[in-house]
């Protein structure tokens, strides 16, 4: 009796091994398909083994269409070689390697993505896959250009703002210093400009300074800044 309640138990410990096994193969395969990261999965020799869904969406390729093949199909071409020479000493280095890197669609788009790339070693340590897992940053990197783009430059006119005058103003000087040349710095504002906002109202005193911040730009050559630092207050620089 003793050896049969052994045996029961050492088969339903092996059954629920097995169940567990099962259980976590469906979780894996579920959070692959359903993942929205991009998943490339290769041998060990770079050849794609298996993408996932959320592949096909960012990159437009089906999975008949890239397995076989070496990803370097996504190459953007604005990567040097010494970027993908440094990216595979650190992935054979540590195992892991993440970064930013720009790769191509196959309608030939050009978009920024984020890159985590992991060796999968085998029982006896030895290289059995690579596991890529990317982020199409696309609108991340416009969202970051507009907040940019806002913290530099004035909403009202979008010429340069106190910030980026200030930057350019050091860059002018750096550069002067350098070549022994000179530049020119112009402050002018608009005269009784207040009178306009007080008699007229605020929409058409804004109306004024856009037209003069277009006057000044068709004044000035393309190397040259026109800033607006506030109020009625315009800045020239003039390398």
């Amino acid at each position: 009796e003793q050896d049969l309640i052994e045996e029961f138990a050492r088969i339903t410990g092996l059954a629920v091994q097995r169940s567990k096994s099962a259980e976590h193969q469906r979780q894996a395969a579920a959070v692959f398909e359903n993942t929205q990261e991009g998943i490339l999965i290769t041998d060990p020799q770079s050849n794609i083994v298996a993408v996932n869904q959320a592949f096909t969406r960012i990159t437009g390729y089906t999975e008949d269409e890239v397995l076989g093949r070496n990803p370097a199909i996504l190459k953007s071409g604005d990567q040097k070689p010494s970027f993908y020479q440094s990216m595979w000493s650190k992935l054979k280095a540590a195992g892991y390697w993440r970064g930013e890197i720009w790769n191509r669609r196959k309608n030939g788009d050009i978009y920024p993505q984020l890159l985590t790339i992991s060796s999968v070693l085998d029982e006896s340590g030895e290289l059995e896959n690579y596991v890529a897992i990317m982020t199409d940053i696309s609108a991340l990197k416009e969202s970051q250009a507009q907040l940019d783009h806002l913290a530099h430059h004035d909403a009202l006119t979008g010429l340069p703002n106190r910030l980026l005058l200030t930057e350019r103003i050091q860059q002018a000087i750096r550069h002067a210093e350098r070549n022994d040349e000179l530049f020119a710095i112009i402050f002018l504002d608009i005269d009784q400009f207040k009178l306009i906002n007080d008699g007229f109202g605020h929409p058409t005193g804004d109306s004024v300074l856009k037209e003069v911040s277009e006057y000044l730009l068709y004044s000035v050559r393309e190397e040259d800044t026109v800033a607006r630092i506030g109020g009625d207050e315009f800045v020239l620089l003039l390398p």
